[in-house]
């Protein structure tokens, strides 16, 4: 009867595992929730939504243009922990018939990244990162470049920014949020990211570096746009 005995210890380690993997679960998506918590006072008409992953999306406007914040988890790094990415755009039309994209420090498995898809591949400015991907669409891609390569490069100065997006509908940056605990991703398969939050400061900054190019694009037309500021 040792065999039982055996069988049954399995069984019952196996549904601790479950109950663990189960209780790791539900507080990890708890954490996830409150995520942009701090920042939807800062918008007009905010609203958080959750999605099947239990990552919220944060949509609003700001000064009367209208904002999407997403969070992109990417759990298909190689030989590095999962990083969790926040997805800043503005929606607001620009008098660009061009688009411009720069990807930092590209490695092929960037999902999220729309550079890539850009047919037309232009040199790097010297203010850029050497390790950056800039690609471009339409006639006046190389023609709109100057205009917002200084603007482009002072956003590109904070780390964490691994990609900005210009386009005639509007402006996009994704930004490194956080990195995944390392005891859960090993023994739990786990993608949690503890207790990260996208703050107010970090949240403006991005908005201020978009509207910096968004101005650079029309830099006559274009007045700088009011928005909330930082908390004391």
């Amino acid at each position: 009867m040792a065999w039982l005995g055996g069988l049954v210890f399995v069984a019952t380690g196996l549904a601790l595992l479950v109950w663990l993997q189960r209780r790791e679960r539900t507080a990890i998506w708890r954490k996830r929730r409150d995520i942009f918590a701090d920042c939807l006072p800062l918008l007009d008409a905010g609203a958080i939504t959750l999605g099947r992953d239990g990552f919220p999306c944060l949509t609003g406007r700001i000064a009367g243009r209208q904002i999407r914040a997403e969070l992109l988890p990417d759990t298909l790094t190689i030989r590095r922990l999962p990083q969790l990415w926040l997805s800043l755009t503005i929606l607001t039309p620009l008098p660009a018939t061009s688009s411009l994209g720069v990807l930092v420090r590209p490695s092929g498995s960037e999902f999220y990244a729309r550079t890539p898809e850009l047919p037309l591949r232009l040199d790097v400015p010297a203010p850029f990162p050497a390790e950056a991907m800039l690609r471009g669409s339409g006639p006046g891609a190389s023609a709109l470049l100057p205009r917002i390569s200084k603007a482009f490069a002072a956003f590109l100065k904070d780390a964490r920014v691994k990609e900005i997006m210009l386009t005639p509908r509007g402006l996009r940056v994704v930004h490194q949020v956080a990195e995944g605990q390392r005891g859960a991703h090993l023994l739990l398969r786990q993608c949690d990211f503890g207790d990260a939050r996208v703050e107010t400061t970090t949240f403006l900054r991005l908005y201020d570096g978009l509207e910096a190019i968004a101005a650079a694009v029309e830099p006559s037309a274009r007045p700088a746009a009011a928005r909330p500021g930082l908390r004391a």
